[in-house]
């Protein structure tokens, strides 16, 4: 981190490397929460919490400044917490290990946390810096963002007075976002019953791991496997071996493409070698199938421990008939704006509750930018569900933000942008679910847009920023700042 100090964002850096040193994944963030609102005090800046832990900051405009549009600057405070399994890792309690690979910089096995952390710390860098030339300004930082919009849908209507929300969590630099998809969790359940296993069977474990994941909207449409579907079309090409299931997970974020699944079966002995094969032969055909968008992809079969109890018939029929069927992936592209989604599901988890109930735990997000495709998407996939004896909770819905053809502040940032960089900017629209849709129900007077730098891969393991992108990140906002009359 100590080699960007010397680049055009190097206020931004610092901000990060602090950002990164300090916990806070969704529905954690106090800890970074605390470190803000202290900072705030030493500078003198304005800083409240509100009850749903969203930070409001205040800073006066420069001089000159005072009669401009009054602006809000706005991130969010967490981060997704994804590692791979092969390190250990507490998100709690350990800091993110950002390093530099070439024109990128990335984290140590985890996710690195640039989606929002560096729209962040672009906030807090311009708080800090008393040289920019701005009008009346507010940020606003929002909790729990990737986990269910918490500080989005708490925000008081009477909470901030800027006209004009400048969005930092956006991650394709040279493209400035003019509307976004909206999203609602598919919550099912799926009861199961157990039987003993018999004494003389054999386990087996079946895993699949080495998978990208990703981000389950704006990384929806690169062909990634997802673990979990892909578990369930291993266990279906066991057909032949009368096989129980005892176990079997996957995921571990509605938000996340799943990148780990695993299971255990029980049966005679007598089918120890076929497994083997099966699976052997399996693996070479998902490698083959996913050669270009999976490279490590590994399926994996070993003995194990048997268990006690196992699946009944019907039990084992309802799970693996409502995995298989749970649509998953791109169901509609957008009209008006080339390769972007419009509608999209993700089958992100599925865990399975052996304590005090017997219960198959499955999140599913479904996103859209048209509000009825998305409604009737999540009912087909309830339906599905409720087919096969599971009780289904439709959560968490929240608003697509529509594009605004006359957004005054779009034609200030693209002229901004042209000025600065010789081109123009694109408009877009993100197949992610953006606060900004939200908002908009509060505060509908707001003119809005969405920006950032160039993030690939948010949500896994992988996740990256270009280096470069950040410092024509900061530049574009502070020339939009000064821009706005």
């Amino acid at each position: 981190m100590q080699a960007l100090q010397s680049t055009i964002a190097s206020p931004v850096w610092s901000f990060f490397s602090t950002i990164c040193s300090i916990p806070h994944p969704s529905k954690h963030e106090q800890k970074l929460t605390d470190w803000i609102m202290n900072w705030a005090k030493e500078k003198n800046i304005s800083c409240v919490q509100d009850k749903i832990g969203n930070l409001i900051l205040k800073k006066s405009a420069s001089k000159g400044y005072e009669n401009n549009t009054a602006v809000i600057l706005q991130a969010h405070l967490d981060m997704v917490a994804q590692k791979n399994n092969n390190i250990e890792h507490d998100f709690l309690t350990d800091a993110i290990k950002p390093s530099i690979e070439g024109q990128w910089l990335r984290a140590d096995n985890t996710t690195l946390g640039a989606d929002n952390g560096i729209g962040m710390a672009a906030c807090l860098a311009v708080l800090a810096d008393n040289t920019l030339q701005h009008g009346p300004l507010e940020v606003l930082l929002t909790s729990d963002e990737e986990t269910g919009m918490t500080g989005a849908f708490g925000l008081k209507a009477d909470t901030l007075q800027g006209k004009i929300l400048l969005n930092t969590d956006s991650e394709q630099e040279g493209e400035l976002f003019v509307g976004c998809a909206g999203g609602v969790n598919v919550n099912a359940t799926i009861p199961y019953e157990i039987m003993e296993s018999e004494p003389a069977d054999s386990a087996f474990e079946i895993t699949l791991d080495g998978l990208k994941g990703g981000h389950s909207g704006c990384d929806i449409n690169l062909g990634r496997a997802n673990a979990i579907k892909t578990l369930v079309s291993v266990l279906q090409n066991l057909e032949g071996v009368p096989f129980h299931l005892a176990y079997f997970q996957g995921g571990s974020l509605r938000n996340a493409i799943p990148r780990e699944a695993d299971c255990v079966i029980v049966c005679d002995p007598q089918y120890q070698n076929g497994i083997e094969i099966i699976i052997n032969t399996l693996q070479q055909k998902l490698r083959s199938q996913y050669k270009e968008s999976e490279p490590n992809l590994q399926l994996s079969v070993k003995s194990c421990q048997l268990p006690t109890f196992i699946l009944t018939h019907n039990s084992q029929a309802n799970l693996l008939t409502s995995l298989n069927h749970c649509d998953n992936g791109i169901y509609a592209m957008d009209n008006d704006f080339s390769d972007v989604v419009q509608t999209s599901s993700n089958l992100g988890v599925v865990s399975q509750n052996r304590n005090n109930r017997s219960v198959f735990d499955i999140q599913v997000l479904v996103r859209s930018q048209v509000e009825q495709e998305k409604q009737a998407k999540a009912q087909e996939i309830a339906d599905q569900f409720q087919q096969q004896n599971g009780t289904v909770l439709l959560t968490g819905n929240y608003p697509g933000w529509k594009p605004n053809p006359d957004s005054t502040i779009y034609k200030t940032m693209e002229k901004q942008y042209v000025k600065l960089f010789d081109k123009q900017p694109k408009p877009m629209v993100i197949h992610a679910g953006l606060e900004c849709g939200l908002f908009s129900a509060q505060y509908p007077q707001w003119d809005m847009i969405s920006f950032g730098p160039t993030i690939k891969f948010p949500h896994s393991p992988d996740e990256k920023v270009l280096i470069d992108s950040v410092d024509k990140f900061w530049q574009l906002l502070v020339a939009t700042l000064k821009a706005i009359d």
